[in-house]
């Protein structure tokens, strides 16, 4: 399955402290650590966040300094995200829209940051050409997404989704993860120039409130799940 559905149904607990999306807050330390190779400097940037849901990753950019656009078809996350940003004093440009048909002009966005959205989307070739579409000449496209291994099933799947519940049962859909060598072909013929890739795995694990929170690090060895990728508009 791959229900997008679930994301405006569970909409109100996106920002809650026992929220089922709570591990998509907590991998941006390490995206951002791996993103921070490519932008030292936040500041004066227009940004869009491409499926950014509830605003995690929003509000981290606009904290840095970013001039940030917000794209998700959700219309309830978008809801929660705008109060979410409204309460923080936080101003983003939230916009209804998918990958496919970007609300936004050519060459707008010095960066496009799309985490936690391209194993989901129906086509990916159409989204590539149209963050493309979207982005000055040299701009960033930041991306994380997750690999179609046995490991991803066992560990996405089985143990996040039906065994511990720390995903609602039918997010993902395995046979959507997408291989590096796979994005990185994708890309190439959308007509971007490659810059690295570096896996996300957990570094420990730390008892909270009766619940197990991991760490993350970037790792240039491990491939296995989800997996962070950075590549340039010429």
């Amino acid at each position: 399955m791959n229900n997008l559905q679930q994301y405006d149904r569970l909409a109100a607990q996106w920002w809650d402290e026992a929220s089922p999306f709570k591990d998509l807050l907590l991998l941006n330390a390490p995206r951002f650590s791996f993103f921070g190779d490519f932008i030292t400097d936040w500041h004066g940037k227009t940004v869009l966040d491409l499926g950014c849901g509830g605003g995690f990753a929003s509000e981290e950019m606009t904290r840095r300094g970013a001039s940030v656009v917000g794209v998700d078809p959700a219309g309830e996350l978008l809801a929660v995200a705008k109060s979410h940003a409204e309460k923080a004093g936080f101003t983003i440009d939230y916009r209804q829209g998918s990958g496919e048909a970007i609300p936004a002009a050519d060459a707008s966005f010095d960066v496009v940051v799309c985490v936690d959205v391209l194993e989901h989307v129906a086509d990916l070739d159409k989204v590539l050409l149209e963050v493309n579409r979207v982005l000055k000449p040299g701009g960033l496209f930041l991306y994380d997404t997750i690999n179609r291994t046995a490991f991803s099933f066992l560990w996405m799947i089985l143990a996040l989704e039906w065994v511990a519940g720390r995903i609602p049962r039918g997010t993902h859909d395995w046979r959507m993860f997408i291989k590096p060598e796979e994005i990185r072909e994708k890309l190439l013929r959308s007509g971007f120039q490659h810059l690295d890739h570096g896996g996300i795995s957990i570094r420990s694990l730390h008892l909270e409130k009766f619940s197990l929170i991991p760490r993350f690090r970037i790792s240039k060895s491990n491939f296995s799940g989800v997996y962070v990728g950075a590549a340039r508009k010429p």
